[in-house]
């Protein structure tokens, strides 16, 4: 495999994008490509590499994109006729695989304070890549925020139109007392999972408010508020657990209804 795609592969996957990687395993007769020819597809459809051109490799781009929207890998093979989908005379045959690569998660976390910090500990044990976003230049040395990515000095507004949202991107809201600007700021980008720590009381608050501000019924029911599963004791550890329980669940498809 040229190198080069090795290094787009993983640029992309250090940015939280996942990559689709086009493998041939089996050419035969005139079918173009090569054995083990390869090509990386990402997200936005961009490509690095080659498996031979033409109408075969335009349906495998397809492929590959619907393969990362579905988050699922699969084989190929083409036996090159005009009675196929792919209509060429040559009488070749191409076999191979799409392999996905998948990103660690993105999880952002505005607000470190004690939920902030449990959190980021737990999420960076099980893969999570955790950015903390806070005001308070203070906070940054807390012993549970010792292995996370990256911690941000910014107010929200400067750092929603800076950093580069994607589904792979997980969001939690638990500021001392700006949810409702981070929530604002961050509604309508792209994420797999937003939620917000509070009560029903302040939630309801936070989303009429946002409403008189024109921000659409369809964009706060994405909002996980209050977050999190039934399930812990009210300690800022239990709590912590029970958000992470929620992320992961919605990660892996496998959501518990409470």
């Amino acid at each position: 495999m040229d190198i080069q795609i090795l290094k787009n592969i993983v640029e992309k996957l250090d940015g939280g994008e996942n990559v689709a990687l086009v493998i041939l395993t089996e050419t035969k007769g005139s079918a173009p490509g090569k054995d083990n020819s390869s090509m990386a597809v990402f997200e936005n459809g961009e490509i690095s590499g080659t498996i031979g051109g033409g109408p075969i490799e335009f349906d495998l781009i397809k492929q590959a994109k619907k393969a990362l929207e579905d988050d699922e890998e699969k084989s190929f093979d083409y036996t090159l006729n005009e009675k196929q989908e792919v209509k060429m005379s040559c009488g070749g045959r191409n076999k191979g695989y799409i392999k996905i690569f998948r990103a660690n998660p993105s999880l952002i976390i505005f607000g470190a304070g004690h939920v902030g910090q449990k959190l980021a500990r737990v999420a960076v044990n099980t893969n999570f890549d955790v950015t903390i976003v806070d005001q308070r230049e203070d906070f940054k040395n807390k012993k549970d925020l010792e292995n996370i990515k990256e911690f941000v000095i910014s107010n929200p507004k400067d750092f929603a139109s800076k950093y580069k949202f994607n589904k792979n991107t997980y969001i939690l809201i638990c500021t001392p007392d700006y949810d409702e600007e981070v929530l604002e700021n961050v509604i309508d980008k792209d994420y797999k999972f937003l939620g917000m720590i509070g009560s029903k009381r302040k939630v309801k608050r936070v989303f009429d408010n946002l409403k008189e501000k024109g921000v659409s019924e369809d964009l706060l029911k994405k909002v996980h508020a209050p977050v999190g599963y039934d399930i812990d004791d009210g300690s800022v550890e239990e709590i912590a657990i029970s958000i992470l329980s929620l992320m992961i669940s919605i990660k892996n498809n496998k959501v518990i209804e409470n």
